[in-house]
């Protein structure tokens, strides 16, 4: 199901619903395990340009990864994986539970996935291109300020988040600690232009996402 929420500014109309629109860039955020990701996919193969802030990151603390040095230098050497970067799985352990922990890192890491996603923004505009940011802490950092065309969330119930993050192998403490560390999912979809509610199959959230990309990339219309 998509929800409309309140207006922001216009982006010029394609000639067609068969062209995409130029030049859109688009936020889309939501909480863990809603389905940003599928969403993304689906937008991608219809012809949008994605780039994922939490790839961005995890690019930071892989082999050679520009934040390696400088996060283990904060968390211990013990938290370096077998292959010169980050070991993800130790790191969590460590910040999620420990809201100052995880603050910690996120200084080190957001300033860089920030002019990261900025600098694809401005390509994407620049080639004349759509595009589709997928930011999880857009709110969260104060990205919803940058000039998207129209922010999109995936919500999803509490009860199919928890069950989504059991099959990640996370344990009902572990999963209830990654919620928690984000805003509340109906804070973000009340800030939102669009809502896509994802708690049906998935040929449900293809239709839901093939609504708005009609709205907003093929018609170009955010409002």
């Amino acid at each position: 199901r998509v929800v409309r929420r309140s207006n922001r500014r216009a982006v010029a109309k394609s000639v067609s619903l068969t062209v995409i629109a130029d030049m859109v860039c688009i936020a889309l955020t939501g909480g863990i395990a809603c389905g940003k990701s599928t969403v993304a996919a689906f937008w991608q193969r219809w012809g949008a340009q994605v780039a994922d802030a939490d790839v961005l990151a995890h690019e930071l603390i892989a082999p050679h990864g520009a934040c390696v040095d400088a996060v283990l230098k904060e968390f211990g050497a013990q938290m370096q994986a077998a292959d010169g970067g980050v070991d993800r799985t130790k790191l969590a352990a460590v910040v999620f539970p420990d809201a100052a922990a995880r603050q910690r890192l996120e200084a080190l890491l957001h300033p860089e996935v920030i002019r990261r996603m900025r600098a694809w923004v401005a390509e994407v505009r620049r080639d004349g291109l759509c595009g589709v940011g997928v930011v999880p802490l857009l709110f969260e950092v104060g990205l919803e300020k940058d000039g998207w065309d129209a922010i999109v969330c995936v919500t999803s119930s509490e009860a199919a988040v928890l069950a989504r993050l059991a099959q990640r192998g996370l344990t009902p403490a572990e999963a209830q600690a990654r919620i928690a560390s984000q805003w509340p999912v109906s804070e973000k979809a009340a800030r939102s232009d669009r809502v896509i509610e994802n708690n049906g199959s998935l040929a449900e959230l293809e239709t839901a996402c093939r609504t708005v990309w009609n709205d907003l990339f093929e018609e170009g219309d955010t409002k």
